[in-house]
């Protein structure tokens, strides 16, 4: 099987595009086939060099290779002048000299006689009406003779039986007025030339899938099996955009999230394994992959879904490789450029505090960031202090003095101490822990007490409770 991934780089790579990559992907590694990547940049004035980058970055973030290319349909026109050559030749295809006005005008009468708004050119002008369009410096377009009586089937491999009447399909145009292809005849000529076999694309291309395989059929080839794989959607079942949150692959990226994470989430959109089966691993992906078991029903992309199955991926790493992953996660964001290299060390320390919590690699910094700097009080956890101002003074000083004796700081004889505190007070847990977690860290959300404590180190956590208590007893006197 040869199949291709065949993006447009005029814009990020989006998560749309990112499933279809990864079906393709999927579908050469599950049969030991092969993967071509092809940039359909026929469009010379919106596609860039750096949306091509950014396309070849986030296929390499999410570990999809490829075997041939890549491909760029602008070196290409040598093939794609002999292709419209070999049309012209066989009378496939017909100068087309309708004015834009012209061609409108026809539509605007098919609409008035509830036919299908499709155009025809004219192939009957005469001497004189050539003589006329060459001396206005009209040049013509070449269009593709569709027999309107007929028809195209297409056996989709997702969708099934669908057949276009092809008195629904206009005359469309495979070659400019200066000469250049446009999309249906280079995706068809490299389909044909590319030896691809199986097309894997979205169902918005359902509509081109006829014109192509009549190019390539007029070119005496074999069109390749189509599946067109179903639209993406967002929670409100609304076609997914940015309003939905992270659209692109670079954004799901710097959002923390793991590749393997990214393309288990991307994998589930519009296909399944079974109903139940949720996280897999890549190779597992690649062993259970199948075209035909992708649905037809749109699919409904849900950050909540992803943020799931990341944290579980988190989860299941070893404390190693975990540790790996996340500083070098940190590494990228610049993290260690403002705190320094040397909170390498304390990053790695805080692992087994933050790893059962986290669900994003971007969620670090909420649970742990307050280690790296001084004490600096959200208000938000300033003013649950300050709810209860006589409280909040009593079971943070109860705490500090409890702790300011303990003979070894390890994390078991902080617990041990604070939860002896806790009994004698008779309070519950939330009343007593909550003040002393905040008291260290100035933070509503961070990691545990225990662990909070133990990272900081006796003197630096006993300095915060003292801190954070004279702040308290400034208010208490005033």
């Amino acid at each position: 099987m040869r199949v291709r991934f065949a993006p447009s780089p005029t814009g990020l790579l989006h998560v749309g595009g990112a499933r279809t990559a990864l079906f393709n992907w999927l579908v050469a590694r599950h049969t030991g086939g092969t993967m071509v990547l092809r940039l359909e940049d026929t469009d010379r004035e919106r596609s860039t060099a750096a949306s091509e980058a950014q396309i070849l970055r986030s296929m390499e973030w999410l570990g999809l290779d490829w075997d041939e290319g890549p491909f760029r349909q602008s070196e290409r026109d040598d093939v794609y002048r002999d292709a419209i050559a070999r049309l012209k030749e066989s009378g496939a295809v017909y100068p087309a000299w309708e004015t834009d006005e012209e061609l409108e005008a026809q539509r605007e009468a098919a609409r008035a006689d509830r036919r299908a708004p499709v155009v025809r050119g004219r192939r009957d002008w005469g001497e004189d009406d050539l003589a006329r369009f060459a001396a206005e410096g009209r040049r013509p377009v070449w269009r593709f003779a569709v027999d309107p009586e007929g028809s195209t089937v297409i056996d989709d491999l997702v969708r099934g039986e669908v057949t276009f009447g092809h008195g629904s399909v206009e005359d469309f145009v495979v070659a400019r007025s200066d000469g250049t292809p446009t999309y249906n005849l280079a995706a068809a000529v490299d389909d044909h030339d590319m030896r691809i076999t199986h097309v894997v694309r979205g169902e918005d291309h359902l509509s081109n899938t006829p014109k192509q395989m009549m190019v390539i059929r007029a070119l005496g080839g074999t069109p390749p099996e189509y599946a067109h794989i179903p639209l993406i959607l967002g929670p409100d079942k609304k076609r997914l955009s940015k309003r939905h949150g992270a659209a692109s692959v670079e954004e799901l990226r710097d959002a923390g999230y793991l590749p393997s994470a990214a393309m288990n989430a991307l994998a589930l959109l519009g296909w399944s394994y079974d109903d139940k089966t949720t996280l897999m691993s890549v190779p597992e992906l690649i062993e259970r992959f199948s075209i035909t078991r992708v649905s037809r029903s749109p699919a409904v992309f849900d950050l909540k879904k992803l943020d799931h199955i990341n944290g579980r991926a988190l989860r299941r790493m070893p404390d190693a490789e975990f540790a790996e992953t996340l500083v070098d996660w940190l590494r990228g964001q610049g993290f260690f450029a403002r705190h320094g290299d040397d909170a390498e060390d304390l990053v790695r320390r805080t692992v087994p505090a933050v790893k059962r919590k986290l669900t994003t690699l971007a969620e670090y910094d909420v649970l742990a960031g307050w280690l790296f700097g001084p004490l600096e009080m959200e208000d938000e956890a300033w003013e649950m202090l300050r709810a209860d101002l006589r409280q909040s003074i009593q079971v943070i000083g109860a705490g500090l003095g409890r702790l300011d004796n303990v003979p070894e700081w390890t994390t078991d004889a902080i617990k041990d101490v604070l939860q002896d505190q806790l009994h004698i007070l008779g309070s519950n847990a939330r009343d007593f822990l909550e003040p002393q977690r905040i008291a260290v860290t100035g933070r509503r959300v961070s990691t545990g007490i225990y662990e909070s404590l133990t990272l900081l180190g006796r003197d630096e956590a006993l300095r915060r409770y003292r801190e954070t208590l004279g702040r308290l007893a400034e208010i208490w006197v005033a």
